[in-house]
């Protein structure tokens, strides 16, 4: 029972390992279709590069490798096409709120408004 057990939690952390489908030559075209789909950018260019250098490749073992290298590029790509296609703000400006400005008041004339500040005026200070 015992080597049941840990065969089948062996299988079950191993499995995630094993590739799903492995890459072949025969995958260019599709690659090729896939990459035309893409928006211009510089991951789109790197991914169109390595497809150039696949079908180039002198073995399988040297194409699979730069089929990789397209899926990495592409992947790339088309992640950033998504994020570009639906109108996300920046990261910085979504990270950083808009600044709140303390106008002067009676006890605090050192502010924006106020008759010891010296700084530029401020539109929306009373």
């Amino acid at each position: 029972m015992r080597a049941l057990a840990f065969t089948l939690t062996a299988f079950a952390f191993l499995a995630p390992a094993l590739p799903a489908a492995a890459m072949t030559c025969a995958d260019v075209p599709a690659a090729q279709a896939f990459v035309d789909k893409l928006q211009p950018g510089p991951n789109t260019s790197a991914a169109q590069s390595h497809l150039n250098a696949a079908r180039a490749a002198g073995s399988e073992t040297q194409c699979v490798a730069e089929l990789q290298q397209v899926n990495k590029y592409a992947q790339r790509s088309a992640a950033a096409d998504k994020r570009k296609a639906s109108g996300a703000a920046s990261t910085t400006t979504a990270r950083r709120p808009a600044r709140r400005v303390q106008c002067a008041d009676t006890l605090h004339q050192n502010r924006p408004n106020g008759t010891d500040y010296h700084g530029p005026r401020v539109p929306y200070c009373p």
